[in-house]
């Protein structure tokens, strides 16, 4: 992960869910040496997840290579789950032919997830994150309180600190603001833009 207190926070957090009653781990996600970590998943019945108790550590996000697949009898189980989930960076489900195709609650469920996250997928994993224009690493609060994140085409915007100039002397401008456009920068000028 990013540092130790991330690696150690991330080891502590999987500790802690993977001992909730219920909870299984197939593939147990942990340390792997004194500096990484390993992937893996935990498994829970919905049930366990319907109500407020000590399972909603489940439904918080835990940073780091894990996943916990909430194992559902039926639509009313996984959309009582789905209505406890906060905001996230992404929804992934994965559909029977079926659904995929129109039949069956595939629709649905997309539906109920598209207002959980920044990026739904469908029958795909989340990918790494690059800063491209296609890229969105976004979601509604807690994932993210800004539009700009550390990555995809905006994310310079994350560490712009925007600054006004009054009445300056244009000699006194940074480059990129005077009128001439000594630097040829691609600028926004009364709505259009110019270089």
């Amino acid at each position: 992960l990013l540092d130790h207190r991330m690696r150690d926070t991330f080891v502590a957090g999987v500790a802690e869910r993977a001992a909730l009653p219920g909870v299984e781990a197939p593939l147990a996600p942990g340390a792997a040496d004194a500096h990484t970590v390993r992937a893996g998943f935990l498994t829970v019945p919905a049930a366990q997840l319907t109500g407020e108790g000590a399972h909603d550590l489940l439904l918080e996000e835990c940073f780091g290579p894990v996943t916990v697949v909430a194992r559902y009898s039926g639509a009313h189980e996984a959309t009582a789950v789905l209505s406890r989930l906060p905001g996230n960076l992404t929804a992934t489900v994965h559909l029977s032919a079926d659904e995929a195709a129109g039949r069956g609650r595939g629709a649905e469920i997309l539906a109920e997830l598209t207002p959980l996250a920044g990026r739904v997928l469908v029958d795909a994993w989340p990918t790494g994150v690059a800063v491209a224009p296609a890229q969105h690493h976004g979601g509604p609060y807690p994932a993210t309180t800004s539009t700009s994140t550390s990555v995809g085409g905006t994310a310079v915007e994350r560490w712009l600190r925007p600054v006004a100039y009054q009445n300056t002397p244009e000699a006194l401008l940074p480059p990129e603001l005077r009128d001439d456009n000594p630097l040829g920068l691609l600028r926004r000028y009364d709505g259009r833009l110019e270089r």
